[in-house]
């Protein structure tokens, strides 16, 4: 997907989300404040299911025609604010959200729900971490990202740094109202490699979910996990945390799986267990053929499924993949 701090199975591996509100603020939202625009609501998926993923500067350019059907663009970032400057990056963040505004499209931000790094290192707009220099000197971590050492993975376990991330993240947001928040790496299960307990991550999605919605926010978390291997505690959780928000799946099926009747049975078993609690499901197939994970999907999904399919913003839409089929 679009640059390295954005969706890619191995960023999983490295990080968990670090969004946890002081249960003090869960019990009062009010204490955020009125929300500071209206949410995005489920959009009808059965008729055209494609979202976009990971948009950037040059989507302004593409014929309008390409998205006469569509109602969200998860997140918008221009990457390239480190050769154009900020100030001609902020012009152009807010010209290309308008314009896609007005194309009847809802528009979320970008935001790494675990790394901090040095505000003059981030080379995008808006900004895709919570500045290193924002953290308290008594923050914990767990470690470095991959290639880059001033980027840091905080020590989710620990309520102080948390709630340190979570108010710097929620000052990002206040500058950039939006009706849709995309939060990356939210969390990784121990199958996929990752390293603290489920339970605490699905606590630190539903925080976040409650912070996000009292801002106006709707919330897409995006997921390292493999539905059909999901316990059922570990679904029930899931969903407990999710709630209606949503969820993005960077590996919504396993062909492993589903070449046994109960693997195939399991997992959407899985789904259906999800998207009936009113659950949004983003998928966004990074490896395999989508038509393949397409056809599946069409034989159980629901007309009122909060069930998506993401699509890159450079290529006119094929309507064999989010069309209604036959």
């Amino acid at each position: 997907m679009k640059r390295n701090t954005l969706i890619t199975p191995f960023s999983y591996l490295c990080s968990g989300i670090a969004i946890l509100l002081p249960l003090a603020i869960v019990a009062n939202s009010s204490m955020l404040g009125p929300p500071t625009q209206v949410m995005y609501q489920w959009h009808d998926s059965s008729k055209f299911s494609r979202v976009i993923v990971n948009a950037t500067q040059g989507i302004e350019i593409r014929p309008r025609v390409w998205f006469a059907q569509d109602r969200l663009v998860t997140d918008f970032t221009i990457t390239n604010a480190s050769e154009i400057g900020r100030e001609k990056a902020q012009k152009q963040y807010q010209a290309t959200r308008q314009l896609l505004i007005s194309y009847g499209i809802a528009v979320g931000t970008y935001t790494s729900g675990t790394t901090v790094k040095p505000e003059r290192e981030q080379t995008y707009w808006p900004l895709p971490m919570v500045p290193l220099e924002q953290m308290p000197s008594s923050s914990r971590y767990k470690g470095t990202w991959p290639g880059e050492p001033s980027r840091r993975v905080i020590d989710v376990s620990d309520p102080a740094t948390r709630r340190a991330l979570q108010q710097s993240i929620r000052r990002l947001w206040q500058q950039f109202p939006a009706p849709v928040r995309f939060v990356d790496n939210a969390a990784a299960h121990s199958r996929l490699g990752g390293s603290q307990n489920w339970s605490d991550y699905c606590a630190n999605i539903k925080e976040i979910r409650i912070m996000g919605a009292a801002m106006g926010s709707r919330q897409i978390f995006n997921v390292a996990v493999r539905i059909g291997s999901m316990s059922d505690q570990e679904t029930l959780q899931l969903m407990d945390a999710v709630g209606d928000h949503g969820i993005a799946l960077e590996m919504p099926w396993e062909r492993g799986i589903l070449q046994t009747e109960e693997g195939t049975k399991r997992t959407r078993n899985r789904y259906r267990q999800m998207l009936d609690s009113g659950m949004g499901v983003v998928m966004v197939p990074v490896e395999g053929d989508p038509k393949e994970l397409v056809e599946w999907v069409r034989t159980w999904r629901k007309p009122t499924d909060h069930l998506y399919l993401s699509g890159v913003f450079y290529k006119s839409p094929d309507q064999a993949l989010f069309g209604p089929g036959h």
